[in-house]
C-alpha cells in the first residue's frame, strides 16, 4: 500500500509540475504578443538609443542600428562608431561591444527573449504583489542556465497586469535570491507594431533606464 501511495504522490507532483510549467509558456506567449512579436519577426531593422542615468552622474548613451536580416550591429556613442557581424565576432573588443549590443536590447525587447531564447526554464506565480507599485500581478520569472550566454545563471521576475504586460522587474544576477536591480516598466511606445516600454526606473529615481530614437522598419 505504501508502494502505491508514493507512487500516486509522485504522480501527482509530475501533474502539478507538468501544469504549472504549461501555465508559464503559456503567460509568456500572451506578453510576446501583446508586445507585438509577430510585427517583430517581420522587421529588417530595428535602431534605437540607450541612455542610462545613475545618481547625480551625466547620461550616457549607446545608439544601435540592428540590421536583422544580415545580422549586422553598428554602435554609435559619443566617442566611437563600431560596425560589426555578430556571426563573425573574432576579437575581444567585438566581445565587448557584442556584450554592451545584448545587454541593451534586452531592456528593450525582453518580451520576445522571453519565448525566443533556448536554455531557459520558465515559472509562474498567481497574486504576487509587485515591489515598486505593490499591485496585484502575476509574476514570471525567467531562470536561464548556468552555460550559456555573456551573463549565464541570471534570473529574472516579470511582474504582469491583466493586460499581460509588464509593469515591474526583478533581475537576479546569476540566480540569486536577493534582488540586484528592481525596476519599473512603462511608457510604453508603439513602432511598426512593436511595442517597447521606454522608461525604466529604480523607486528611489537614482537609476534610470530609457528608450529614444526608436525605429522598427
Amino acid at each position: 500500500m505504501k508502494i502505491k501511495y508514493f507512487l500516486l504522490m509522485a504522480f501527482v507532483l509530475f501533474i502539478q509540475v507538468a501544469t504549472a510549467q504549461t501555465s508559464a509558456k503559456e503567460l509568456a506567449y500572451k506578453v510576446a504578443n501583446a508586445y507585438g512579436i509577430e510585427s517583430f519577426k517581420k522587421a529588417k531593422t530595428l535602431a534605437y538609443t540607450f541612455n542610462i542615468k545613475r545618481d547625480t552622474f551625466p547620461v550616457s548613451y549607446r545608439s544601435w542600428n540592428w540590421d536583422m536580416a544580415n545580422n549586422v550591429v553598428t554602435m554609435t556613442t559619443a566617442k566611437q562608431t563600431i560596425t560589426y557581424k555578430r556571426d563573425t565576432i573574432s576579437t575581444k573588443e567585438m566581445k565587448s561591444v557584442d556584450g554592451r549590443f545584448i545587454n541593451d536590447q534586452y531592456w528593450l525587447i525582453f518580451p520576445y527573449h522571453v519565448v525566443m531564447d533556448a536554455g531557459t526554464t520558465l515559472s509562474v506565480k498567481e497574486n504576487v504583489i509587485a515591489p515598486i507599485s505593490k499591485s496585484n500581478t502575476s509574476m514570471l520569472t525567467v531562470q536561464y542556465n548556468k552555460v550559456d550566454g555573456y551573463t549565464p545563471g541570471d534570473a529574472y521576475d516579470l511582474y504582469i497586469d491583466n493586460n499581460n504586460t509588464i509593469v515591474e522587474w526583478v533581475y537576479r544576477s546569476g540566480g540569486a535570491e536577493k534582488p540586484s536591480l528592481i525596476t519599473t516598466w512603462q511608457d510604453n511606445k508603439m513602432n511598426a507594431g512593436v511595442k517597447t516600454a521606454t522608461n525604466f526606473k529604480s523607486e528611489d529615481g537614482k537609476f534610470n533606464i530609457y528608450f529614444t530614437n526608436i525605429a522598427v522598419k
